[in-house]
């Protein structure tokens, strides 16, 4: 859904507050909660339709397993956790202990993550491009759609997720 529309309103301090603590909460922006918000509200109500729907080629899952992030140059090379993962890309977190050791910028930066499935001994390396980069208190979250896929690796991921 395209973004080609400006609301503003006012508010109670408390009503202000808890969007906020929910915004920091969630690591959304402030107007993205609001969004959220509102569309659940409108889609309880009937009132709007379509509205939400998914946008992304592919459903996501939800995973937390370690991976190794690799820029395939000396000295930049980190440890995070994948989140969640889809066919056509994945979300890691990495703390931001390691943060100085990557360049990854919002996008395009490139990089490899060698993980391992629930219940595969088989390490699994995928090439990525970062996406979208949002700054946490303790760590940043990377969201990077798949490059280059190792056939074998895919059809890995690709039994995983079905």
């Amino acid at each position: 859904m395209t973004k080609d529309s400006l609301i503003c309103f006012r508010t109670s301090k408390a009503l202000h507050k808890a969007i906020a603590e929910v915004a920091k909460k969630d690591r959304r922006s402030l107007s993205s909660t609001i969004e959220i918000a509102l569309t659940t509200y409108l889609k309880e109500k009937k009132a709007l339709q379509g509205v939400g729907n998914e946008k992304r080629q592919y459903p996501r899952k939800p995973l937390s397993v370690p991976a190794v992030i690799d820029q395939q140059q000396p000295g930049q090379m980190a440890i995070g956790t994948i989140t969640d993962i889809s066919l056509g890309g994945v979300r890691v977190l990495i703390p931001k202990d390691f943060k100085h050791q990557l360049v990854i910028d919002s996008q395009g930066s490139k990089f490899e993550i060698v993980f391992n499935l629930p219940a595969e001994n088989k390490p699994i390396r995928l090439s990525y491009e970062s996406q979208r980069v949002v700054d946490g208190e303790d760590s940043i979250f990377v969201g990077a759609t798949f490059v280059d896929a190792d056939f074998k690796n895919y059809k890995a991921l690709q039994t995983y997720l079905m």
